[in-house]
């Protein structure tokens, strides 16, 4: 038993100073135990390491120990974060949705679980992840980001509501976000500035493409920005990509959005920039990418 404290007191020491050399000296502590608190504790302490697949083996290990809901409720939910270290939303979110209802974890898995659903980034989870944020009385932004990416699917109004939440937390960013679901161009023009003046490229070419539809000429501004910061990331910018391509047919910013999505491994956009090239060139062998590319999307989803 003072072992174990010991190594409590170790992954505590870790969680206030992130210095991972206590989790190796919990590790050699709790290395021959298989009781259901020190093989959780283990999982935990692995998983702070990145070392995923060993986490999952010891929680597995305490899963198959676990007679009670409270045993059962705290394994499944640090599997469930393992699995989204893992990138794995989907098995993240089986994981928590059979968190049994009695255990003391189940309030803190339905926290979890609107982050889950987010991630998953489809209408109907983001849809659930909004009824357990609504819930709570707090404004926070990710009920805020539920709004943004509803009224960006065919709920417009509800931007107002992710403007309200962004002004009481005083998030500039999440405010022109917000702003960016609007159809008012004074709105469109507020969120541009915050962009610029917080350093956002990724915030200012969205709104310079959300007003190019006024303003045509902003549309080539938005084009230069991309070029400039051709050492960005993300999926948004890749979506940007593609819709300024349908716009301008600028095949060069097709293939930067398959380049991007081949980095990302965004096989969904992959699939679809494929069809768009299939119709400028090559139309047999594109259109077997985006079919493959598709099979592999459903491959990892379904």
């Amino acid at each position: 038993m003072i072992l174990k404290e010991n190594a409590v007191s170790l992954y505590d020491k870790y969680k206030k100073t992130k210095d991972k050399k206590f989790l190796e000296e919990a590790i050699n502590i709790l290395e021959g135990k298989d009781d259901i608190s020190s093989l959780n504790l283990l999982g935990l302490i692995l998983l702070e390491l990145d070392k995923l697949e060993e986490a999952e083996n010891a929680i597995d290990k305490g899963l198959r120990k676990a007679k009670s809901d409270e045993d059962k409720g705290t394994l499944l939910f640090n599997k469930s974060l393992i699995a989204y270290r893992k990138g794995d939303y989907r098995r993240a979110y089986e994981l928590l949705k059979s968190i049994p209802t009695k255990s003391s974890t189940y309030p803190h898995a339905r926290r979890f679980l609107a982050k889950v659903c987010l991630s998953l980034g489809e209408v109907r989870f983001v849809e659930e992840a909004r009824g357990i944020l609504e819930s709570y009385d707090i404004p926070n932004e990710d009920l805020a980001t539920c709004y943004i990416f509803l009224s960006r699917n065919g709920k417009k109004e509800l931007y107002k509501k992710a403007v309200e939440i962004a002004k009481a937390l005083k998030n500039e960013k999440l405010y022109a976000e917000a702003l960016l679901s609007s159809d008012d161009e004074k709105e469109l023009e507020e969120a541009l500035a915050i962009f610029r003046k917080i350093g956002d490229i990724n915030g200012e070419i969205k709104a310079l493409y959300r007003l190019s539809s006024a303003k045509p000429e902003l549309l080539y501004e938005a084009l230069r920005r991309i070029e400039e910061a051709s050492e960005l990331k993300s999926k948004e910018r890749e979506a940007l990509l593609l819709e300024l391509y349908k716009r301008t047919k600028y095949i060069d910013l097709l293939r930067e959005a398959i380049r991007l999505g081949e980095e990302l491994s965004d096989y969904l956009s992959l699939a679809r920039a494929y069809v768009e090239l299939s119709k400028m060139e090559n139309e047999a062998e594109n259109l077997r990418k985006a079919v493959y590319y598709y099979e592999k999307f459903l491959n990892t989803n379904l």
